[in-house]
């Protein structure tokens, strides 16, 4: 994926994957890091680690984030998908109107319990 070259690791390749990286955590399988179910059984600790790891202040977007930003600029880019949860089309200046980040991302966040919606910044400080 395009974030790779930022240092964030993709999941699935062998040896530099995330999943092939999280033995840290003593996790069940490398997966349950982002089960519900695990997450609410352990209060989250594995998962808020990784994200306090992954958070997007740590890494620089690419130029791959920045050409999508002008492509916007321009009047090309009528929608920017994306499978990537780091923000870093955010962090361009790309219009979060116009992202669709199809596995989420760090910009906002539900509680599993009362499903009190958070933005970014208030995700950063909780976790």
């Amino acid at each position: 994926g395009i974030s790779v070259s930022c240092g964030i690791p993709d999941f699935r390749s062998p040896g530099t994957g995330l999943y092939d990286n999280l033995q840290k955590y003593n996790l069940p399988t490398p997966q349950h890091v982002f089960d519900i179910s695990y997450f609410k059984a352990t209060e989250g600790k594995a998962f808020y680690l990784l994200a306090k790891e992954m958070w997007p202040d740590n890494f620089k977007p690419s130029p791959t984030h920045a050409f999508i930003k002008l492509l916007d600029d321009k009047g090309l880019l009528l929608r920017c998908y994306t499978q990537n949860i780091d923000t870093f089309e955010r962090a361009t200046g790309l219009d979060g109107d116009k992202i669709i980040e199809a596995h989420g991302s760090f910009a906002s966040a539900s509680c599993t319990k009362c499903k009190s919606s958070f933005d970014q910044n208030e995700c950063k400080r909780r976790i």
